[in-house]
């Protein structure tokens, strides 16, 4: 006789907005799915039981903005991650997979242009956004501040994203503005009544412009109740972005010039070495699997190795702006920023559970809210029915939240155990595409789900009023 569960998770506080659960119950789980949910199920009718007594479980955590390079994966499930949204380089994801993959759903969108001066032509951004689809991507990712296009290049890549039906995210800021206040108002002017996703809405409101709290309160004041545009932030004081030095003395990434700026550090290469220097540019390496930071002079001294090529972040990011980016209501009760992402991955900084559950411990947030926010939200945006929630069908994707601690206990990707108490147990992982993608994805011999974009939040959030 066949067991009614492969896998029984026993004793946990539930907790899932969705079905207005908040108790202690058992979760039965079969061919990757929640079958039943339960005060007192049998352990009996289970190949096997683990008891998490003590702790809660949540639908398993989705990041919207992550970038899942290098060890990211492995840093993202650690953290309590089931799924994430990689913005800018599918192809490289799918490319290491089999090297860094550890069990989590990921899709991707796929970074495309820079064009500084003449704008392309519809075509040109036409074939680019086909190219991604085939290759896999669910939409394209529009880098913006770190290599920034023109307003009219901007509006175009928007647009045509809009007529394919496809997602589009932006990382605001164009050779007109900025990663900042002005760029994030352009941005919303440049969308029209297209549909957007604005990306990291607290990275343009760090107080480059004015105090960072009139600059926040301005800056959600722009996107509150546009329901053509959903938007993410995160919590963390550091940001990521690019230390290579051009031929022109000048940093690559103008977010990495802005940095500079921002503390009274010339723009330039002598700059980035007296932030180096300093500890305010963290200079990052890849080291047991995991980020290492380095400062000092050490972090010269690597950052040099590396031609200067390295990826760096700066503690920029201020705790007022992340604060009223994540509980921030309009007038209906609504929250201004859909969800709270990272915009992690290899970058240090994967605390949507550590520092959400601060949140929620200050009462800033209720745990219902922190689970919408961090899950339900995030399958909404990334259009998967059967994920952000616990109802029977739905996919066994838990977030094993040890609430003493603050952090995450377990991650649980379909019913498999990934990590445990800080040791990672998964491999591979599986890719959410689109019928357009589903082709590349199978040959490269990849589990797969599909997902159609007429279903994601940018697209629905309009009809839902």
């Amino acid at each position: 006789m066949s067991s009614k569960f492969d896998v029984l998770f026993r004793g946990a506080t539930v907790v899932d907005p969705v079905h207005r659960v908040n108790s202690r119950l058992d979760i039965g789980v079969q061919n990757g799915k929640v079958v039943e949910l339960g005060p007192a199920l049998s352990g009996a009718q289970a190949d096997s039981v683990i008891d998490l007594s003590g702790y809660t479980v949540m639908p398993g955590v989705i990041d919207t903005h992550t970038h899942v390079r290098g060890p990211a994966q492995r840093m993202m499930a650690l953290a309590g991650v089931c799924t994430a949204l990689d913005m800018g380089d599918m192809r490289g994801v799918l490319q290491e997979l089999p090297e860094w993959g550890c069990g989590l759903n990921i899709a991707g969108l796929q970074g495309i242009g820079h064009w500084p001066n003449e704008p392309p032509s519809r075509g040109e951004v036409a074939s680019l956004i086909d190219a991604a689809m085939a290759d896999g991507a669910i939409g394209i990712k529009i880098v913006g501040g770190h290599r920034p296009s023109t307003p009219e290049a901007t509006a175009l890549m928007i647009d045509q994203a809009n007529l394919a039906g496809v997602y589009v995210a932006f990382h605001v800021g164009t050779t007109a503005t900025a990663s900042n206040l002005p760029g994030l108002l352009e941005a919303v002017e440049l969308a029209g009544d297209n549909c957007l996703h604005i990306a990291h809405v607290n990275s343009y409101l760090r107080g480059m412009d004015r105090d960072p709290v009139d600059e926040t309160l301005v800056g959600l004041a722009a996107i509150g109740g546009r329901n053509n545009l959903v938007s993410e932030s995160y919590l963390a004081v550091i940001n990521g972005t690019g230390g290579q030095i051009g031929p022109d003395g000048l940093p690559t990434s103008h977010v990495t010039r802005n940095c500079l700026k921002l503390r009274g550090y010339s723009p330039d290469e002598k700059g980035m070495e007296a932030a180096i220097r300093d500890g305010y540019c963290l200079v990052k390496v890849t080291e047991g699997g995991v980020t290492a930071i380095y400062t000092g002079e050490p972090g010269v001294a690597l950052w040099r190795s590396m031609g200067t090529n390295a990826p760096v972040s700066f503690p920029v990011n201020q705790p007022q702006a992340t604060f009223l980016c994540a509980v921030r209501k309009d007038g209906e009760g609504r929250f201004v920023v859909d969800a709270i992402a990272t915009d992690g991955g290899s970058t240090p900084r994967n605390v949507a559970v550590e520092y959400g559950l601060c949140l929620v411990r200050y009462q800033a947030l209720t745990l219902n809210e922190f689970v919408l926010k961090t899950s339900t939200v995030g399958a909404a945006m990334l259009g998967l029915r059967n994920k952000g929630h616990l109802g029977a069908g739905a996919d066994a994707d838990l977030t094993v939240l040890d609430m003493d601690k603050g952090i995450a206990a377990m991650t649980v990707v379909g019913g498999k155990v990934v990590m445990a108490d800080g040791i990672l147990h998964g491999s591979g992982g599986t890719i959410i595409t689109t019928p357009r993608g589903e082709s590349r994805v199978r040959e490269m011999g990849y589990r797969y789900q599909i997902v159609h974009p007429e279903e994601m939040l940018l697209y629905t959030k309009q009809r839902q009023g």
